[in-house]
């Protein structure tokens, strides 16, 4: 490696140590806001670091959305913003690591990532908005089922993701019955959620089932 390049490496991983190290300080203290403030450079790949740094700020920029939801916050026109900031930290994060990450580091960060992508959708203004919100979340969902089958979470979000195709789409059968179909075909394949999720896919799974009947779906 030639002199040059080694010294660019090592001062780069400096920087993600120092801003680790910070994130990691106002993590603790709580400071979601100024951990979203925070500007995080770093890409990886192959660096432990920078994965921390860009999930520290992922999930605060996620609980940040999700508290800007809450009623009677005020601050719900900043949602979409923070969960933008989610989105694009946990893509990175999952490419900044060592690779191929731990099964472990994978769920985790898919389970972040792909809740993030459902308040993004659920967030859009219109349909034109939503259709790539939601064809986004569909493909990181087909990831999640390849990488963690065992899992429901990619099951759940995929359906998720259907159900809201056939909602998006002309209000004919032609046009609703075969997304409903994906959605049922995969919350039947989907394995035994864990206590958190059981909830969400029950209620996912009811309405599909009242939408298809509307339809007359097979």
């Amino acid at each position: 490696m030639r002199p040059a390049l080694a010294l660019a490496l090592l001062l780069a991983a400096c920087g993600t140590a120092r801003e680790l190290d910070r994130l990691k300080d106002l993590n603790a203290a709580g400071d979601l806001a100024a951990i979203a403030a925070t500007q995080v450079d770093c890409t990886g790949p192959n660096d432990p670091a920078c994965l921390q740094a860009r999930e520290i700020k992922a999930n605060a920029c996620l609980r940040l959305g999700t508290a800007a939801l809450a009623p009677g916050s005020g601050r719900a026109a900043e949602a979409p913003a923070q969960f933008d900031c989610a989105i694009a930290n946990y893509r990175v994060a999952v490419v900044a690591g060592p690779q191929p990450l731990p099964a472990a580091d994978r769920s985790r960060l898919a389970a972040g990532h792909l809740l993030a992508l459902r308040e993004r959708r659920d967030q859009a203004r219109s349909a034109a908005e939503a259709i790539p919100l939601n064809a986004a979340l569909a493909e990181e969902a087909a990831r999640a089922r390849t990488a963690a089958p065992a899992s429901a979470l990619g099951f759940y979000y995929g359906a998720s993701a259907a159900h809201a195709r056939a909602a998006l789409g002309p209000e004919t059968a032609l046009a609703r019955c075969p997304p409903l179909g994906e959605a049922q075909h995969l919350l039947t394949r989907a394995p035994a959620p864990d206590a958190g999720l059981a909830p969400a896919l029950a209620a996912l799974a009811r309405a599909v089932g009242t939408e298809r009947r509307r339809f007359a779906c097979p």
